[in-house]
């Protein structure tokens, strides 16, 4: 399963393999190519942005997580532990987005 910031960077990624493909018959356009560069660049930018979101979700996630478990009957100082497994287990790498 992926969060929705996950998914969010996976978008981006796909819309830069798109650009780039429609831009290759292009090429040869010296302005085409420098527009080209700079939508890139943008969604580049847009990608770590979104990274940054994703660390503060991972966050919210995890706390959540600890919450749920600080109203268990388990031992409390494993819950910063279980609660990263947990979000390990449950969502992919951001790095294989």
């Amino acid at each position: 399963m992926k969060t929705a910031i996950q998914e969010l960077i996976e978008e981006l990624k796909k819309r830069i393999h798109l650009i780039r493909e429609a831009y290759k018959p292009l090429n040869h356009l010296v302005g085409v190519n420098n527009l080209r560069d700079i939508m890139i660049d943008q969604i580049n930018h847009d990608i770590y942005l979104a990274s940054l979101m994703l660390e503060k979700e991972k966050e919210q996630i995890v706390n959540a997580y600890k919450e749920g478990c600080s109203d268990s009957i388990l031992d409390e100082s494993t819950d910063k532990l279980r609660a990263e497994d947990y979000y390990n287990e449950t969502y992919t790498n951001p790095d294989q987005v």
